[in-house]
């Protein structure tokens, strides 16, 4: 069974991983201007969301990932205040939304308009969080945990992570910013591929939490 995440660094590097397979821009979100390169049908490509050293500290006392230097250029993360990340700290789901809508933006997705969406659980938050849930329903990057709610205090679960990354992965086209000379070209992992998880075969893992952990470790993230 898949654990909760217990580190906030560890979802910030998946989105560190995904966001090199989206590049908005080479090197800085100031000055650089996007990068393409001619690559043949079937070819391979890499491209690097944050080139070594192209992004600089992002100010936090209590982490020197350069995961979370890459996420804080690209304003996906915050922090908890300005000088704090909390790197161990377990991951909402509301938060999980605001992540996932930013790097969603940057990687070209033209976000939906944040109307209600039906969850009846998110009355409480901010308009900034309950917008980017729904956004994320528009995308169908989510289905929520049941119809009418999002669960938006629970915590994320590695499986439910991977379905979320996942998704959005697959409505996403390569190449920076979300540019792509194919314009069906997307971004899947193969779930057919190999993989070294003896825990995601049974259990409460369910078939779209096993395929999305089998597709992004064969695309390494």
């Amino acid at each position: 069974m898949f654990s909760h995440l217990k580190r906030r660094v560890g979802v910030f590097t998946a989105i560190a991983v995904m966001a090199a397979l989206v590049p908005a821009l080479a090197v800085s979100t100031a000055s650089a201007a996007p990068q393409t390169v001619a690559a043949a049908p079937g070819d391979e490509h890499t491209e690097v969301a944050c080139p070594a050293g192209s992004a600089s500290a992002a100010g936090f006392t209590d982490t020197t990932s350069t995961d979370v230097d890459c996420i804080a250029m690209f304003g996906i993360t915050k922090g908890v205040t300005a000088t704090t990340y909390e790197p161990s700290a377990n991951i909402p789901r509301w938060q999980m939304a605001l992540y996932l809508t930013r790097t969603a933006s940057i990687a070209g997705h033209t976000l939906g308009s944040g109307a209600d969406q039906g969850f009846t659980d998110i009355s409480g938050y901010s308009a900034e969080i309950q917008t980017a849930i729904n956004q994320l329903k528009q995308l169908t990057v989510t289905t929520g945990t049941t119809a009418t709610t999002y669960s938006p205090d629970d915590n994320v679960t590695r499986e439910q992570m991977a379905m979320f990354v996942n998704r959005l992965l697959a409505l996403t086209a390569p190449g920076p910013g979300g540019n792509s000379d194919g314009t069906s070209t997307k971004i899947v992992g193969d779930a057919g591929d190999s993989y070294n998880y003896t825990d995601i075969d049974g259990g409460s893992v369910t078939f779209e939490g096993h395929t999305a952990a089998v597709a992004l470790y064969n695309m390494g993230v």
